[in-house]
């Protein structure tokens, strides 16, 4: 039995356990503090209201957010979140434009712990004068309707969008609008979207950009209308007018070309859907020059378009080889 308690092994043994109990005496009883780090809290900046009341905007701040330590019983810091802490920056005692230095308040939600770091955290504000600017919305598009089919008369409600916030920030944007996607569409269109705005080189500042974490606006979503009309293609008719025995004499031997012989309409689909032709004006022979050729003007239904706006067509006559012999 001597030589065990004289071995070696015996005594590293003996060594480790008694290690082991005065580090759980040291922890469990003493309970000492220990530091903890907090790296990049956030900053809470509020007072915002009224800041807004006095007609003032951030622009920039030299901070959003923070690093610190804490310090206190290992148990109670156990038992919570470090991201509970909170520091927060008062802005509604700031009244004029300009740079300003304020507090960074610290706020540890844990009993009997506290911050071993004797710093004190500022952070710096700028403030500039806040202005509105009101934008018409304007309408973007991308993709095409189906085959066949083209977009009608478009509307956006709201019409306008009305941004507020630093006047160097509301400066910078000089448009807006929404981007409408016709996706091969053979109905009516109706869709929700979002606004978007653009800077002075058109470039389109997105959700992440800067400048928009800056303002505020009073409407986020336009609703766009647009119709969608079927495109219909007719043939022309050219209606001659021939009051001498030697003017029908000639039309009866001369054939004809137009350009174009065919035209594409739209409209009230009811009333286009009954439309297989339409005619020209009515065309005098002695309105061909030389050259055989004259252009002449269509006439269209009531309420009746045609694509491209043409309004007129070239027609050029060509005598027949009968008639030529003869």
């Amino acid at each position: 039995m001597k030589k065990i308690f004289e071995s070696d092994t015996f005594l590293k043994i003996l060594s480790v356990m008694i290690a082991v109990i005065l580090w759980l005496y040291i922890i469990v009883v003493l309970d000492p503090a220990v530091e903890v780090e907090v790296r990049d809290l956030p900053i809470q900046f509020v007072g915002q209201e009224q800041l807004e009341y006095n007609g003032i905007s951030v622009v920039n701040e030299s901070a959003t957010t923070i690093n610190l330590k804490v310090k206190g019983s290992r148990k109670k810091m156990g038992r919570y979140d470090m991201k509970t802490i909170i520091a927060k920056v008062d802005m509604s005692g700031v009244w004029s434009v300009g740079q300003h230095t304020l507090p960074v308040d610290i706020v540890v939600p844990f009993e009997n712990i506290g911050i071993s770091s004797q710093n004190i955290y500022d952070v710096d504000i700028q403030t500039e004068k806040t202005v509105r600017k009101k934008l018409e919305l304007e309408i973007a598009t991308e993709g095409s309707p189906a085959q066949n089919y083209m977009p009608g008369e478009m509307e956006i409600n709201p019409k306008t969008v009305t941004i507020k916030g630093p006047e160097s920030v509301v400066g910078k944007i000089e448009k807006a609008g929404v981007v409408l996607n016709y996706g091969n569409a053979d109905v009516d269109i109706t869709q929700e979207l979002p606004i978007q705005f653009y800077d002075s080189d058109e470039k389109q500042l997105t959700a992440q950009d800067a400048l928009l974490k800056r303002i505020t606006q009073d409407v986020d979503m336009a609703t766009v209308e647009c119709a969608v009309v079927k495109l219909r293609t007719v043939k022309i008719i050219p209606q001659f007018w021939a009051d001498t025995e030697e003017e029908r004499e000639l039309l009866a031997n001369t054939s004809y070309t137009l350009n174009p012989a065919t035209v594409q309409i739209y409209g009230e689909d009811e009333v286009t859907a009954k439309i297989t032709e339409i005619s020209t004006e009515g065309i005098p022979m002695e309105k061909f020059t030389d050259n055989h050729k004259a252009k002449v003007r269509l006439i269209l239904p009531y309420d009746v378009k045609v694509l491209k706006d043409i309004s007129e067509v070239e027609i050029t006559l060509s005598r027949s080889i009968k008639s030529e012999k003869e």
